[in-house]
């Protein structure tokens, strides 16, 4: 009987220990991430359900993508990640675009070509059918500030991106998609590129 009570103590403390150093890890933030989910913070990841068409033909809606919040731990985001990020207009929504530009960066498009530092960055993730509208073909230089991002949909002509709602706060970032986990076309399981 004294075994088995003893049993029931040990268990007992190690949950209540896996528990404080779990809710320690969660506050510490230790990927710098702007998830507030136990599976972001902690465990380093994140799981999202595509909702539209803004990042055709990279993903597709239904897609469910792995999304790496430990991935900018100990490096800044790259121009051309997929990222995640809290909506700046309300940052209960979570949303998920390319990264066009970083601080520092000066970013503009011409003739539906965008450029960074004046050199025209690669689009081959582009279906360059779906690229037709006038706010696709020009926008004015933009000179990203410091902790800020500039971000784009793959999906030019169908996509509220950083030309509409301005720039991402680096601090707003949850993480890069990576992989998708369930999708059509016979992509499960693909790379993000």
């Amino acid at each position: 009987m004294m075994r088995i009570k003893r049993r029931y103590w040990l268990f007992a403390i190690f949950i209540l220990v896996g528990s404080v150093a779990s809710g320690l890890t969660f506050e510490q933030n230790p990927f710098k991430t702007a998830a507030d989910t136990f599976r972001g913070r902690v465990l380093g990841f994140e799981l999202f359900k595509i909702p539209s068409n803004s990042m055709l033909p990279t993903l597709m809606p239904g897609d469910f993508i792995w999304v790496s919040t430990s991935a900018y731990r100990n490096e800044a985001p790259q121009i051309n990640d997929v990222i995640t990020f809290l909506y700046p207009k309300d940052k209960s929504i979570n949303y998920i675009k390319r990264l066009i530009g970083r601080p520092g960066d000066t970013v503009r498009i011409e003739d539906f070509k965008v450029y960074v530092n004046e050199q025209q960055i690669s689009q081959s993730y582009l279906n360059k059918s779906l690229v037709k509208q006038p706010y696709s073909r020009y926008m004015p230089p933009v000179v990203i500030p410091e902790g800020k991002l500039f971000v784009m949909g793959d999906n030019r002509d169908n996509s509220n991106d950083g030309r509409f709602f301005g720039l991402v706060n680096q601090a707003d970032v949850i993480g890069k998609a990576t992989t998708i986990l369930f999708g059509k076309d016979n992509r499960t399981g693909s790379s993000i590129q």
